[in-house]
């Protein structure tokens, strides 16, 4: 239970630290988009569709490799094991990062011209590739600092570089938006490439002295093994994940050609694909952040527990875990898509000032609960030693989003585009559920899980909107929109706890993990 209790308020830490940062980030995102518009949002969106790409080049499947090596060779009680997989680990990412740095800065010239067809991203993109360097290594460390369960670690390094960004951006668009749009996707890509600098900095001093206090070794292992252990791990992600990168790379470029296939302009394509991209997407996946945790957080526990017990198949632990995990995913996410619905409206001209922001939120919202499950589900997968599987159906859900993207959006133009978000997101999930369910043999409680915070969100926001009504409150202000949010979720989680969707036994597992 002390287990348990450390991965609960780890996961509490971390979700408080994530939602914290994503509020302050959704905020800063809506000054951005009032100071560079519609079309700016679209010219930066179109410059980190290639910066995640290159991303991916940086990063290989390590972050995933270190969690899982580190948490094995802890659960040995090896920490001459632990310094070696890090050493394997800096060194895997050291080549790919500098590799990456240095296909994306050569490679800057001709992204733009030929692929992006915008040369305004040249200069963008070359700052940029300074940062992946720094990223590989970074990812290396939060990678340890999560199977070792000393996420704060991480999580204050998150908080700095997040606040770091956003000072120096602010200083940089002062200075050069004055000279033009190009100058403007420069001084956010700048802020971005010197925080990821610092953050990498800031982690190597935390690792350095968790080092010293907490292994009791000081020299590394020779086992020739970690290697190959590492690299099993490693690459084969890393070829799935480039092979899905560059997909979703090829359907983020094709979207704005798609809209001028259909009839518009280029500035009007970029300020409608930078009104989904750089302002919906921000704000409906921000409350994700709690999935998001604890999808990273589990890959670790679940990697103990089935080395531990061996067989995954209907291990009660793990079974246990897996229809927790699940159950918890979707009462969060339907509750989220419920508040979405409901206050659409105030919530786009309250953060964007922009109703067609609102007009999107509303259409995308109820695609929430599906895209929070299949975060925490490929999570697990991952933990399971599922990932081929989970990169397999992501590789399916992008060749049929560029599919889609190329096929719909000249006929039907933004709309293509909201049907191909809502097939694939729904196939991926279909496919993953049903791999975890397999493997583990747990099974997904529907009624309860489903119907019932379906029931209860229904009833929540209808509740809170009587409220908001007998009290008078103007409907769209900022007092309405948090009063009315914040006691949606007050109405919710209390039906929950009345209708049993949130039963005694859930009331007792929280109260014994605090105590122990």
């Amino acid at each position: 239970m002390k287990r348990l209790k450390r991965f609960f308020l780890n996961a509490l830490l971390l979700g408080t630290t994530t939602i914290f940062m994503r509020s302050i980030a959704v905020i800063f995102n809506a000054y951005v988009s009032g100071k560079i518009g519609a079309e700016g949002m679209g010219l930066y969106s179109l410059i980190t569709s290639v910066y995640g790409f290159a991303v991916t080049l940086a990063t290989s499947g390590i972050s995933l490799a270190v969690m899982r090596l580190v948490s094995e060779e802890l659960g040995k009680q090896n920490h001459a094991g632990v310094l070696n997989a890090m050493k394997k680990c800096v060194g895997y990412a050291l080549i790919f990062g500098i590799s990456s740095f240095a296909v994306l800065f050569f490679g800057a010239d001709f992204i733009a011209r030929r692929i992006l067809q915008d040369e305004r991203t040249y200069l963008s993109l070359r700052v940029l590739s300074a940062a992946l360097p720094f990223i590989a290594l970074s990812n290396v460390f939060s990678g340890y600092f999560n199977a070792v369960r000393r996420v704060y670690k991480s999580a204050s390094a998150s908080m700095t570089e997040q606040f770091v960004k956003i000072f120096l951006t602010v200083g940089f668009l002062r200075a050069l938006l004055p000279r033009g749009m190009e100058y403007g996707a420069l001084a956010l890509v700048l802020g971005t490439a010197i925080a990821e600098a610092l953050s990498f900095f800031y982690l190597l001093i935390f690792y350095i002295f968790d080092k010293k206090k907490h292994l009791k070794t000081k020299k590394a292992s020779s086992d020739s093994a970690m290697k190959s252990r590492m690299l099993g791990i490693s690459l084969p992600i890393a070829l799935s994940s480039y092979l899905r990168s560059g997909l979703v790379t090829v359907q983020h470029i094709l979207i704005p050609v798609g809209l001028r296939k259909h009839g518009s302009d280029y500035a009007s394509a970029l300020a409608s694909y930078g009104t989904i991209h750089g302002m919906v997407f921000p704000l409906i996946l921000f409350p994700s952040a709690v999935c998001t945790t604890f999808s990273g957080l589990i890959v670790p526990e679940l990697s103990e527990l089935a080395a531990t017990y061996g067989e995954v198949h209907r291990n009660r632990h793990i079974c246990y875990i897996v229809r927790r995990a699940l159950s918890l995913a979707l009462f969060f996410g339907i509750g989220t898509a419920g508040v979405l619905i409901c206050f659409a409206e105030p919530l786009g001209i309250l953060v964007y000032k922009s109703a067609e922001a609102a007009k999107y939120i509303r259409i995308f919202a109820p695609l929430v609960p599906v895209m929070y499950l299949d975060t925490t589900v490929d999570g697990m997968l991952k933990g399971l030693g599922q990932q081929l599987h989970s990169m397999f159906y992501n590789i399916i859900d992008a060749s049929l989003s560029v599919f889609l993207v190329w096929s719909l959006m000249p006929q039907i133009g933004i709309y293509g585009y909201v049907i191909c978000v809502f097939v694939t997101e729904i196939i991926n999930l279909a496919f993953s559920l049903t791999r975890l369910l397999t493997v583990t043999g747990a099974k997904l409680p529907v009624p309860k899980a489903v119907f019932c915070p379906i029931l209860c969100i229904s009833g929540a926001v209808a509740l809170s909107m009587i409220a908001m009504d007998l009290f008078s409150l103007p409907f769209g202000n900022a007092v309405f929109t948090v009063s009315g949010i914040l006691l949606s979720i007050v109405f919710y989680i209390t039906l929950l706890r009345t209708t049993g969707g949130l039963s005694s036994e859930d009331s007792r597992w929280f109260r014994s993990i605090l105590k122990n």
